[in-house]
């Protein structure tokens, strides 16, 4: 809620979240969010400090793969597509 707030008032300003993304799933939520970019630090540095270069590599496609999946799952084709619709309340 607190991202839509943000990007309802402040309509001029882009907003990047960077902190705590760490799935596919964080991605899609942050972007139905309103965030305009996800800025994801500590899975590629967990990946280059276990794998180098091919480590980052992995850990791209494995959260693109999830991203994928979960759009997937919402019925969403393109990132285009994304929007708070996609989330419910508990």
């Amino acid at each position: 809620m607190f991202l839509t707030k943000i990007t309802k008032r402040l309509f001029i300003y882009l907003v990047f979240v960077d902190s705590g993304i760490r799935t596919g799933t964080d991605v899609l939520k942050a972007l139905a969010l309103g965030a305009r970019a996800v800025l994801i630090g500590r899975p590629i540095l967990y990946g280059l400090a276990c794998g180098g270069q091919d480590g980052v590599r992995r850990v791209l496609d494995i959260l693109k793969r999830e991203l994928v999946y979960d759009m997937a799952c919402c019925g969403l084709t393109s990132i285009d597509q994304i929007n708070k619709d996609i989330l419910y309340k508990h």
